[in-house]
């Protein structure tokens, strides 16, 4: 058994010494520890919408309708590629760079069938459908302009207003009118004068206004060098007057409230110690505190 294993490792040295021989300078033996790696050929990555990695791959799940190509941009995968093959120019030869350009190709050819119809029938309808959309398309813009220029006229009832209706119509012919027209120009047969047209007068009522209790006070004002109260600036009022009681209400609403706008005015001031107690007019600078 040893003799055996010798004799294989002499016919393994020679085999070895013989393959040496052969390929004198060969990387492949000269550096037996680490050997030459050999680098696969470089390829354009391309980074996409739903895809980053080679191109190659990209064909391949495109192809096999792993991935979805209707996503992606064209442009994008044109500028890439382009920037790619300016990159790599002086690193690949052009055999190399010619099969990129295919895959190019297919790639864009794959993406376009997502844009075209695949068959004449099919670009038919695609064109019927197109038209009807673009009718409905226009029938929406008239509408549109329709209701902009209904809703920029006067609307009834907001802008403008109709005459009601008349209760009672009557037809008559163009003769009657003309008589109606000059029995009002005219006047009626018989008639020398027109009963006057009554106009509309606003009652005003005999009360006492703010404007005559601040004439009031104002005069009253300097026999009271200390002030007195509201109730006496207030006019007197009739007894057998049948609206006694609103007379008498609207002095004392009016000369209250012609003393707050001569407060106001700093002619006065009004003074009262405690809640619905009486209210003191006095100078501004009296003499005397109340």
């Amino acid at each position: 058994m040893p003799e055996a294993i010798d004799d294989l490792d002499r016919a393994v040295a020679e085999q070895v010494n013989a393959a040496t021989a052969a390929a004198p300078g060969s990387t492949d033996w000269d550096d037996w520890d680490q050997p030459e790696r050999i680098k696969p050929p470089a390829i354009p990555e391309l980074h996409l919408d739903g895809f980053d990695g080679p191109m190659d791959l990209l064909l391949d799940l495109a192809e096999r309708q792993l991935v979805d190509l209707g996503k992606m941009s064209i442009l994008d995968l044109a500028l890439q590629f382009a920037a790619a093959l300016e990159q790599l120019a002086g690193r690949v030869s052009i055999e190399r760079r010619a099969d990129w350009v295919v895959l190019a190709t297919r790639l864009v050819l794959l993406r376009t069938r997502l844009l075209f119809p695949a068959s004449p029938e099919a670009a038919a309808d695609a064109a019927r459908e197109a038209d009807i959309e673009l009718r409905r398309i226009t029938e929406l813009q008239r509408m549109r302009a329709a209701s902009a220029w209904l809703q920029a006229r006067p609307q009834l009832g907001v802008d403008v207003f109709a005459r009601p209706a008349p209760k009672e119509t009557r037809d008559v012919g163009y003769v009657a009118l003309m008589e109606a027209c000059l029995v009002v120009l005219r006047g009626r047969p018989g008639t020398e004068t027109f009963e006057p047209v009554p106009v509309y007068h606003v009652a005003v009522p005999d009360l006492w206004r703010i404007g005559d209790a601040m004439e009031r006070i104002k005069r009253m004002l300097p026999d009271y060098p200390e002030g007195a109260a509201m109730g006496a600036f207030l006019p007197a009022v009739e007894g057998n007057d049948p609206n006694k009681t609103l007379k008498a209400r609207a002095t004392v609403a009016s000369t209250f409230s012609a003393g707050l706008e001569l407060v106001k005015q700093e002619a006065l001031i009004l003074n009262q110690s405690e809640p619905f107690g009486e209210v003191w007019i006095s100078h501004v600078n009296p003499t005397t505190r109340i």
